[in-house]
């Protein structure tokens, strides 16, 4: 499966024979410390830091510069004064319970779409102005799929997912909810828009996934997924149901790969994330991820209730091993009384303005809140070349230079990093990696 996905899933593993790796740990260090994991991150107390590479021999020529830093995404957020901000009372009367939103980008990135379900009546949208992340209208063509009463979908269709294939067709994943007697429960279908995501038709009357075979980690039911595209290959992550064992619900999140984002092959070492009852619990469940790839590092945001829904944070070097944010969720309950005193769900994230926007459920999962946080922690690359194995005078100044720039070598080059962090509540930055790739 990993082979065939980009080359710079390399980053933070080892490097081809072609790049020439850098030992973090062999570099000069002021303000830093090295992990478990072999990475630079500050030293406790320090608000900065600086890891200086070795000396380098890089071919003269041009080269690439190019680095793999882990934990600076925030992972504490700040909720919107005003939420709820959407819900069955700023829809029409079919809308009596928005839940599990997808928002998409749309009009040259102007304008959100967001879908979402009711409780029975099927799936509309919203629409609002990318500079106003808070203020929705429905539009009217809602509910745009509603929910079939004569197959697996039992009447009740929810968890939107839509993907944008091209810019005018879209991809909708919906989860049904099952009916005994007329196949799987929990499992989900795709229907597809020609029109920028307006008007939607079923690909198929069957699921697009089905359960595993008992016992399997989800040999009860397979919904919800969040999906990545790399070119022609599609990443799948998916909620799994366990079948209870002596009562104890069991949901983890598992990992399917396309090529066409329609037919699926499961990953064998499912489940890549979750928990597995360590602790004696009667309930554990990892559901609702929102997955984005960045540089190297896969990031996921997903609910998880032990018993009460949190929402918390991981990232990933290559996509199935995952390192948690700890000890606390990236967004908890609110105190009481509020909308959302209970729990908190569903996240749905987007990047804009240096600003990261979180939109989630709340109790009863069916309104939407709003949260956002500013980053809080960077690192920031610098190189410079010359033809001697030690720096001397003929050598460059230091140059600032960004991830995956072209550069020129002198026959030695040396790297270094500055990193920084504002609030010591939150992880600190980690370079986990950097590679020096001469181009032919």
């Amino acid at each position: 499966m990993i082979g065939s996905l980009p080359d710079h899933w390399y980053f933070g593993r080892r490097p081809p024979s072609t790049v020439n790796g850098i030992e973090i740990q062999s570099g000069e260090k002021e303000g830093i410390r090295i992990d478990a994991r072999a990475r630079a991150r500050l030293a406790p107390g320090c608000a900065t830091g600086v890891w200086t590479s070795q000396v380098t021999p890089v071919a003269s020529g041009r080269a690439t510069v190019g680095w793999v830093s882990q934990w600076t995404t925030p992972v504490i957020f700040a909720k919107h004064a005003g939420n709820p901000i959407y819900g069955p009372g700023h829809s029409s009367g079919w809308d009596d319970w928005t839940n599990g939103v997808s928002i998409i980008p749309c009009e040259n990135n102007t304008r959100y779409r967001m879908y979402f379900c009711s409780r029975s009546n099927g799936i509309g949208f919203a629409e609002a102005s990318l500079n106003d992340p808070v203020t929705w209208k429905e539009h009217p063509a809602s509910p745009v799929l509603k929910p079939r009463t004569d197959n697996w979908e039992g009447g009740h269709i929810n968890q939107p997912r839509v993907v944008k294939v091209t810019e005018t067709h879209w991809r909708m994943y919906y989860t049904g909810w099952g009916f005994p007697g007329k196949g799987s429960k929990w499992t989900f279908g795709l229907a597809e828009s020609f029109d920028s995501g307006i008007t939607w038709k079923r690909v198929q009357d069957d699921p697009l996934l089905e359960r595993g075979a008992e016992p399997s980690c989800d040999d009860g039911g397979v919904f919800v997924p969040s999906f990545l595209r790399f070119g022609e290959t599609w990443l799948m992550y998916y909620c799994a149901v366990m079948v209870a064992i002596n009562g104890r619900l069991q949901v983890t999140m598992c990992l399917a790969q396309s090529q066409d984002g329609v037919h699926w092959e499961k990953y064998p070492g499912n489940p890549v994330l979750g928990d597995v009852f360590l602790d004696g619990s009667a309930r554990s469940v990892t559901s609702r991820v929102y997955v984005r790839y960045d540089r190297g590092v896969f990031q996921i945001w997903y609910s998880f209730g032990k018993p009460g829904y949190r929402i918390c944070y991981a990232e990933s070097l290559d996509g199935i091993h995952w390192e948690q944010y700890e000890p606390a969720p990236v967004l908890e309950v609110s105190p009481a009384p509020a909308w959302d005193d209970d729990i908190v769900e569903y996240p749905e994230v987007q990047f804009v303005d240096n600003t990261w926007r979180l939109w989630f459920c709340g109790n009863n999962y069916g309104s939407v809140g709003y949260a956002s946080a500013k980053p809080t922690a960077s690192i920031a690359m610098e190189y410079r070349t010359g033809a001697s194995n030690l720096p001397d005078a003929e050598w460059t100044s230091w140059q600032a230079v960004q991830d995956q720039q072209s550069v020129e070598s002198k026959g030695f080059t040396q790297l270094r990093a500055r990193l920084t962090q504002t609030d010591s509540a939150q992880p600190s930055p980690a370079l986990t990696s950097a590679i020096i790739i001469p181009q032919a």
